[in-house]
């Protein structure tokens, strides 16, 4: 019994120096989190000392790794404030990319920082600056913004390599009735969808992303729970405001979750400064992207396909939306028959796996066929 008192002690003692230290950016919430699981122990009256020690030891360890990561991203964020005061624009924004790509990289899935709120709410925050000074860049970067064809000016920003050639030569084939599918739907959610991705500073071609993540579709469901359009998780839906109660979920609300969509593509942006390595963190996580280029350098996707380096789904993603941006909402001769269909059921996840079934049934998979 002592033996206990004595270990209890010590926990308790070891608490109170941490809660004593100074705070770094964030910690103050951590040492709340410390503190009410004490206090929850203590209060409930059965007091398990080894795993009271356990989890506090545990979340101490996750907070002193994350104000560790959090002081060293810091230098990247200071050094890009003397900078951008400077009037070295280019340099700061690089430097607060740094500071970005280095709190992303620090939490891969299944790693317990990768929910910590400290680092998310210090990545929003560089995020917002990267945002501020990219805004308009971002609309002026982009011809396709408010021109009513989201296909407009794509082959001239990214020019069609082969590997968007046989994705663009999919769509019109194999991939027609899904194509025609995701016309029809477009053209109910397109002008809402348009205006948004207007207002957010997103250009409209990106409206593609929703296209090949569930063909507009506000029911899709993947078996890793994304859902909705624009196919979000539940945690990152949360991220952009999409709540989640025991009648609704607004992942599936078109409007709310396209304009959680634009923020994401536009923060993705922000963080890597080029639209293609955006979609691919769309689809994969920033937080892998992120650990690419801290591990390789490489900031380029295409360079990142041809290496190997991203997972096949992601190096079939990327080409079939720029495939795909353009055939949306081409010119009427380039636009292939359209199909009445009975009956549709659809079935859409990460793997692009879809099934249409009208007078019979296809089943398309995107990465397994381009492999």
């Amino acid at each position: 019994m002592m033996k206990k008192k004595r270990i209890f002690a010590l926990a308790l003692t070891s608490a109170m120096l941490l809660l004593t230290v100074p705070a770094v950016r964030g910690q103050e919430e951590s040492h709340a989190t410390v503190r009410g699981a004490i206090t929850e122990d203590v209060t409930s009256g059965q007091i398990d000392v080894g795993r009271l020690l356990d989890r506090f030891l545990d979340r101490a360890k996750i907070a002193a790794d994350a104000a560790g990561i959090i002081s060293e991203a810091d230098k990247h964020r200071r050094e890009a404030d003397r900078m951008l005061k400077a009037g070295r624009r280019a340099e700061g924004r690089a430097q607060l990319r740094q500071a970005g790509e280095l709190i992303a990289a620090a939490a891969p899935d299944r790693d317990a920082k990768h929910d910590d709120p400290f680092l998310r709410e210090y990545l929003r925050e560089i995020t917002a600056a990267l945002v501020a000074l990219d805004s308009p860049s971002i609309v002026s970067d982009s011809s396709m913004v408010g021109s009513g064809n989201i296909g407009e000016g794509i082959s001239e920003s990214y020019p069609v390599n082969p590997r968007v050639a046989l994705f663009r030569d999919y769509w019109l084939g194999r991939g027609r009735a899904r194509l025609n599918l995701g016309r029809e739907r477009l053209a109910a959610y397109g002008p809402m969808m348009a205006r948004i991705f207007r207002e957010e500073g997103v250009p409209e071609w990106l409206l593609a992303v929703g296209f090949v993540e569930s063909t507009y579709s506000p029911a899709a469901l993947s078996p890793k729970q994304a859902l909705g359009i624009w196919q979000f998780i539940p945690g990152t839906g949360v991220r952009f405001g999409l709540q989640r109660t025991a009648w609704t979920d607004e992942r599936q609300d078109p409007v709310k979750s396209t304009r959680a969509a634009a923020r994401y593509l536009r923060n993705l942006h922000a963080l890597f400064g080029d639209w293609p390595l955006a979609i691919a963190a769309y689809n994969t996580g920033e937080n892998r992207v992120a650990r690419i280029i801290e591990r390789t350098g490489v900031r380029d996707f295409w360079t990142m396909a041809a290496r190997g380096l991203l997972a096949p789904e992601t190096i079939n993603y990327v080409p079939s939306v720029l495939a795909a941006s353009q055939l949306l909402n081409a010119s009427r001769s380039m636009q292939v028959g359209r199909e009445k269909s009975d009956r549709l059921t659809m079935k859409t996840s990460r793997r692009m796996d879809v099934k249409i079934k009208a007078a019979e049934t296809t089943n398309i998979s995107i990465a397994r066929s381009m492999n």
